[in-house]
């Protein structure tokens, strides 16, 4: 196909550098993209032309190792997305979720760039940014959107170490989830109530530690989950109850109640067994592989592991190998050995993973849960069979 490259469209420029790169000429490829990029960013653009850059510095780097070369487009990835924040925090109405997704894209940047300064630099700001943007919704009754905007200060805070920073926020949100755990107990809406009472527990554990205070709230959360699962049971909603069997046996776990937590993952199993057998029956495939994931997570809680890695191989064939399964049963095994270790530094570790999952982040998330994982003694092992499970088989020696 013949085109020019001064006469064409962006959209015209990116679909001949793919399609070029689909050919297997993909240094002829990513020259296009940045072509097509350059046009985007004239047109105004600028979200599709740093996606653009983004992906030709990417594949410079892992395709022809020419980091080098990279440097220079990913550079401008961060340029291009500190202009669309700037543009974002002027309007009248911030989107949040886009806000928050082009301070990743800067950190993303300045993190592959190994710029430490600038990295350190836009994460103090976006920090104090998030949390300014927290205390306005505050303030303006709009709790949900005060919750996003300090989680993400929180983030940043902890991102550079910032311990004044980290534990101000957490003071923050462990009164905001306070409120909403009594509001949930008083109108019995006890899901609700045990999601609030683990979040008031993940922040208390910044400022306390894995101590009693933390095990006492994580427990509570574990009670209000099994209330609200007693109330599915009566309804004969099994697949809801298994659900929430499932929160409150890590609730439990966490609150290093063993005996609870191992009680409820023995009762769970066997639950489970009767939910996927029903639902095999009934021909309702698409629902067999989140039983089985939970079914997995449930024998991690229990330490069975090699058990776990067998009923998470199943749950990758039923449901295609969703990303999303990869980073939950790798948080499974995280979770197990924090409770295990009493480790605040591994429990630690699922405040910035549980961020990059919520904005969608799952191949960041898994790489960040696997070294942590890899830290613990068993670690290695433990990873060697998950990758089995996920078709992944290393060369001996």
């Amino acid at each position: 196909m013949d085109i020019d490259l001064l006469l064409s469209s962006p959209e015209e420029l990116e679909n001949e550098g793919r399609r070029l790169i689909k050919e297997g000429r993909t240094k002829d490829g990513i020259k296009m993209l940045v072509r097509a990029a350059k046009k985007y960013e004239e047109i105004g653009n600028i979200r599709k032309a740093a996606g653009l850059y983004k992906e030709a510095g990417v594949l410079l780097k892992n395709k022809f190792n020419l980091y080098e070369q990279a440097k220079p487009l990913i550079r401008r990835v961060a340029y291009l997305y500190l202009r669309l924040i700037e543009e974002e925090v002027d309007k009248e109405e911030v989107n949040l979720a886009r806000l928050t997704t082009s301070c990743l894209s800067v950190i993303e940047a300045f993190t592959f760039l190994n710029d430490r300064g600038s990295l350190e630099k836009y994460a103090k700001e976006f920090a104090k940014m998030f949390e300014d943007l927290g205390a306005n919704y505050l303030e303006a009754n709009e709790v949900d959107s005060a919750i996003i905007a300090y989680e993400s200060a929180y983030r940043y805070y902890d991102l550079i170490g910032d311990k004044e920073g980290i534990k101000r926020i957490a003071g923050k949100l462990v009164e905001i989830f306070g409120r909403i755990a009594e509001d949930a107990i008083e109108t019995e809406r006890y899901e609700d109530s045990g999601e609030a009472f683990e979040k008031v527990a993940n922040y208390i554990k910044v400022i306390f530690g894995y101590d009693d205070r933390y095990k006492e709230l994580m427990e509570t959360a574990g009670k209000h989950y099994e209330k609200a699962s007693r109330i599915y049971y009566a309804e004969g909603e099994l697949e809801e109850l298994t659900r929430l069997l499932l929160k409150a046996q890590y609730s439990y776990l966490l609150a290093r109640n063993f005996k609870r937590a191992n009680l409820i993952g023995l009762n769970l199993i066997k639950i489970l067994n009767q939910v996927i057998n029903t639902l095999r029956s009934e021909g309702m495939f698409d629902r067999v592989g989140e039983k089985l994931m939970e079914f997995a997570e449930a024998l991690v809680a229990l330490g069975k592991i090699e058990n776990a890695v067998k009923l998470y191989r199943e749950a990758l064939e039923e449901s295609g190998g969703l990303i999303d399964f990869k980073a939950r049963f790798r948080i499974s095994i995280i979770k197990y050995l924090a409770a295990k270790e009493g480790s605040l530094e591994i429990l630690r570790s699922l405040d910035a993973i549980d961020f990059m999952i919520k904005n969608a982040k799952f191949l960041d998330a898994i790489e960040l849960a696997e070294k942590v994982i890899k830290s613990h003694e068993e670690g290695e092992k433990i990873l060697k069979e998950v990758y089995k499970a996920e078709g992944i088989v290393f060369p001996e020696g």
